[in-house]
């Protein structure tokens, strides 16, 4: 069997994968690419920020499942996954997320990644570079048409999530300009990352939100589904 098949069958093991990838035949060309040029699978994602300040064990759970992962992919393909994670500083400050907390949990994030040798950098850095803001934000939401949020897929599943997530607008309003802040960003990571694997702690009914890549949805640990930077119970 070929190497980036046996990869490719470890990667969407039931365990791991919440759902069939996007653009799958892409998802395998690349990884033969990075097996053919003998390079790590470059897999890219968001890791957010929500109201704890420092990571907990459900942060340390994850980090130890996408571990797990790449131990197995190892056992077939000696180099492995590359993890690059994006902290998703401005989707926090969208929620209403203070500026103190968002600090504060992405420097204790980074030393938990060191210990896992993932990589990472801030969504901020790339806004700047793609010149993205939330005053383009702001315009555009001001600019849209009347109707047009009823047009646009699972837009019901978007407001549930800002309805539990946001604490600066009504569910309705920040669920659009989340979703316009999305469909900004997705001609960034399209760009910026052409070469690499995107990957979610999401399934497919969040496409709409998520870059035209080959997309991974992933659990975020053994049998559960939840973003680990909104869990702040106790284990």
């Amino acid at each position: 069997m070929r190497k980036d098949l046996e990869v490719y069958d470890i990667i969407q093991k039931k365990e791991y994968a919440r759902d069939q990838p996007n653009l799958k035949k892409k998802v395998i060309n690349r990884i033969q690419g990075f097996i053919r040029n003998k390079k790590p699978i470059e897999l890219v994602g968001f890791w957010g920020v929500g109201p704890k300040d420092k990571y907990n064990w459900a942060d340390i759970a994850s980090c130890e499942f996408l571990e797990k992962l790449n131990i197995e992919v190892k056992k077939i393909y000696n180099l492995g996954i590359e993890f690059l994670f994006i902290f998703a500083t401005q989707h926090g400050i969208h929620n209403g997320i203070e500026k103190k907390t968002i600090n504060s949990y992405t420097k204790n994030m980074e030393k938990l990644f060191k210990k896992f040798k993932f990589r990472y950098i801030n969504l901020e850095s790339l806004w700047k570079k793609y010149d993205i803001s939330f005053e383009k934000i702001d315009k555009i939401f001001k600019n849209k048409s009347v109707g047009w949020w009823k047009n646009i897929d699972n837009h019901l599943a978007i407001e549930k999530n800002a309805e539990n997530r946001n604490l600066i607008f009504s569910p309705r309003e920040s669920a659009q300009k989340y979703y316009i802040m999305r469909d900004l960003e997705k001609n960034m990571l399209e760009k910026e990352f052409h070469k690499s694997i995107f990957h979610a702690f999401v399934d497919s009914r969040l496409k709409c939100v998520l870059p035209n890549m080959p997309i991974l949805y992933f659990y975020s640990r053994k049998g559960w589904s939840d973003a680990p930077w909104f869990v702040t119970k106790e284990k």
